[in-house]
C-alpha cells in the first residue's frame, strides 16, 4: 500500500509542477493580450480605426474579453498547482466556458452565420447554464 501512496505524492508533486509551468506561460499570454488591447484602445482613441463603428466596438470588447478568460483559465490552472480541486474549480472552467460563448456572440455575424452554427452555440449556452 505504501508504494501507491508514493506514486499518489509523486503524480501530485509533477501535477503541481507542470500547474506552476501552465501559470508562468499564462502570464505572459495575459500580458501580451493586454499589451495588444491597450494598443488598440489607443488607436481607437487617436482615430487611427475611422469611426466608432460597431466594428471597432468588436474588436475592444474581444480582446477584453480575451483578457479576461486568460485570466480565468490562469485562476484555474494556479488553484490546481496550489493542491485546490473542488467545486469551485469547476466553477471557474464552467464561467471560462460561459466567457467564450459570450465572446463568441459578440463577434457574430448574422449574415455570415448559419442556422446550425446558432442551434450550437444555443446548445452550447443551455449546457452551461444547466
Amino acid at each position: 500500500m505504501v508504494p501507491l501512496m508514493r506514486e499518489h505524492l509523486n503524480y501530485g508533486a509533477f501535477e503541481r509542477g507542470i500547474a506552476w509551468m501552465v501559470t508562468a506561460g499564462m502570464a505572459v499570454v495575459i500580458a501580451l493580450a493586454m499589451i495588444h488591447f491597450a494598443r488598440g484602445l489607443y488607436e481607437a482613441s487617436m482615430g487611427a480605426v475611422p469611426g466608432w463603428d460597431y466594428s471597432a466596438f468588436q474588436v475592444l470588447f474581444d480582446r477584453v474579453l480575451t483578457v479576461v478568460i486568460a485570466l480565468e483559465l490562469a485562476r484555474s490552472v494556479q488553484q490546481m498547482a496550489m493542491g485546490e480541486h473542488g467545486l469551485a474549480q469547476v466553477r471557474t472552467v464552467v464561467l471560462i466556458g460561459i466567457l467564450a460563448v459570450v465572446r463568441k456572440l459578440i463577434l457574430l455575424e448574422i449574415d455570415d452565420t448559419s442556422g446550425v452554427f446558432l442551434v450550437g452555440i444555443a446548445a452550447a449556452t443551455l449546457a452551461l447554464g444547466l
